[in-house]
């Protein structure tokens, strides 16, 4: 039997959607994405400030690894194991948006000039 996803539901500023999908944060657009892109949308935890980077916490590896490739090109994915309760393995896919030249955006900062000023982060881009 999968982790029960329920056991993150632990605040008032957690959602619960059909199908013990829970989510933190503003991010039904990630969950439309995953759906459009086949991915069955159920038994999850979507962490997450906003719809440009966050963290999808499943009960199995290979849930996890079907939700980075329903996410891919937009996002930049990476599974990984998420922690171990009750003596149960929970996994997770961390996403971060893609621009269409496929760099990586931040989701929080949008410029960043630096005290040398040198510019790291200009239009929501890391700058190489």
């Amino acid at each position: 039997m999968p982790y029960d996803m329920s056991r993150f539901a632990t605040n008032r500023w957690i959602k619960t959607h059909p199908n013990r999908v829970y989510t933190h944060g503003s991010l039904e657009p990630v969950l439309s994405i995953l759906d459009v892109r086949g991915f069955e949308v159920h038994d999850l935890f979507l962490i997450g400030l906003n719809d440009s980077c966050g963290t999808l916490v499943l009960p199995s590896e290979s849930r996890a690894q079907n939700a980075a490739a329903a996410l891919d090109p937009a996002y930049k994915t990476k599974v990984y194991l998420f922690g171990n309760w009750d003596g149960e393995n929970v996994w997770a896919t961390d996403y971060t948006r893609r621009a269409l030249d496929g760099t990586t955006l931040s989701g929080f900062i949008t410029d960043l000039t630096l005290t040398d000023g040198r510019q790291v982060i200009k239009d929501g881009r890391w700058v190489h």
